[in-house]
């Protein structure tokens, strides 16, 4: 979502998802933008096909669509690794920014970026979810599957969402973003169960390999100011990527987060290095051509992943675990996304026995 690439540049509108209201309001805050109704949206995909980049091509559109599954839905941890036992709301699925790294790029089944519209049928299966859950804590999020604050102000989800959860016992939801669209957050009231949370990196990275986001500085200073609002708050260092002089830049990074953002206002920190299933090493390649950030010493692990070597990897987060630690944050929760025991053993000092151990480590 470049500033000379405005998003997006025409709208398909699924014909039985017309009559919804987050339908009129999304037409609404579209205004002028060209829209065309479709039945299926098999007939857009079939010109994106013939498209050198399929995947770039879709980024340009926006796709109104009925959810006809579940809308709630675990998330897919690796297997053989630790999980946090955090569970995704298939809202949004994925993103106008451009991140060489990303793995919606081989993961979603198409490349159109879409919003699910029926948003009475999401209520419902909530209440049913967490009536089942009643007593157990649970972090629940819109951010795996697509950035959960980048199209707000299209949509405005994030009231509506915020609002249904507000007051909810033992349920946190977190939004979590690369971007600044934060001005219908600073518009509510905030809740005690709410965590508003943004992915970071180094500097060069987020320059270099993620295409249309804001800078780390501009992340940050967002994040304080929906701190300063009363919000609570998220980060997520993932994927970390090994480069010439990276430990100077993550460190740089950590020093102005935890100079500039209450580390008594963060919920939790999780930690995460690149990782990625083996085809997505040749789509990046064809359409990154210039990225290094795949060109490493990568070993398949457990769950057939590609990763860095274990000693490498450790050495990553023993790394930022002492920056975060050195700048006042030794009492925020850190959490590993997809690492087995051994590395929690070497750089926590503590094993979780399962994901429920790290779900009620991470709930207030």
């Amino acid at each position: 979502m470049t500033k000379s690439s405005p998003f997006p540049q025409k709208v398909y509108i699924e014909e039985e998802s017309l009559n919804y209201p987050l339908t009129r309001r999304i037409l609404k805050n579209l205004k002028q933008v060209p829209r065309e109704i479709i039945r299926n949206p098999q007939q857009v995909l079939k010109r994106l096909q013939n498209s050198r980049d399929a995947i770039g091509e879709g980024k340009k559109y926006l796709l109104i669509a009925k959810q006809k599954g579940s809308f709630v839905k675990p998330c897919p941890c690796t297997p053989r690794y630790i999980g946090c036992n955090y569970f995704i709301i298939n809202l949004v699925l994925n993103c106008p920014l451009d991140c060489s790294y990303c793995i919606l790029q081989d993961y979603l089944s198409h490349p159109l970026i879409t919003v699910h519209v029926n948003l009475e049928d999401l209520w419902r299966e909530l209440d049913i979810f967490l009536g089942g859950r009643k007593g157990k804590y649970l972090r629940i999020g819109t951010g795996e599957l697509g950035d959960s604050l980048v199209l707000d102000h299209l949509t405005e989800n994030s009231e509506d969402l915020i609002s249904y959860f507000r007051g909810k016992e033992k349920a946190f939801l977190e939004l979590k973003t690369k971007t600044v669209e934060i001005d219908n957050i600073l518009n509510l009231e905030p809740a005690e169960n709410v965590v508003i949370s943004w992915s970071l990196n180094s500097f060069k990275i987020a320059e270099e390999e993620e295409k249309g986001a804001p800078s780390i500085e501009e992340r940050v200073k967002a994040a304080k100011r929906v701190s300063e609002k009363g919000f609570k708050l998220g980060f997520h260092f993932d994927p970390l990527i090994r480069y010439s002089g990276w430990e100077e830049d993550y460190a740089e990074v950590v020093k102005i987060l935890l100079n500039t953002v209450d580390p008594l206002k963060i919920s939790w920190i999780s930690l995460g290095s690149l990782r990625f299933p083996p085809p997505l090493k040749l789509l990046i390649k064809q359409r990154f051509p210039h990225t290094k950030v795949i060109h490493d010493e990568f070993i398949k692990g457990k769950d057939g992943k590609l990763r860095y070597f274990k000693p490498l990897r450790l050495e990553l987060y023993q790394k930022i675990i002492s920056f975060i630690k050195g700048c006042g944050g030794g009492k925020i929760p850190l959490y590993f996304c997809m690492e087995d025991e051994e590395i929690w053993r070497k750089a926590m000092n503590w094993v979780p026995r399962g994901k429920e151990d790290v779900e009620n480590f991470l709930s207030p």
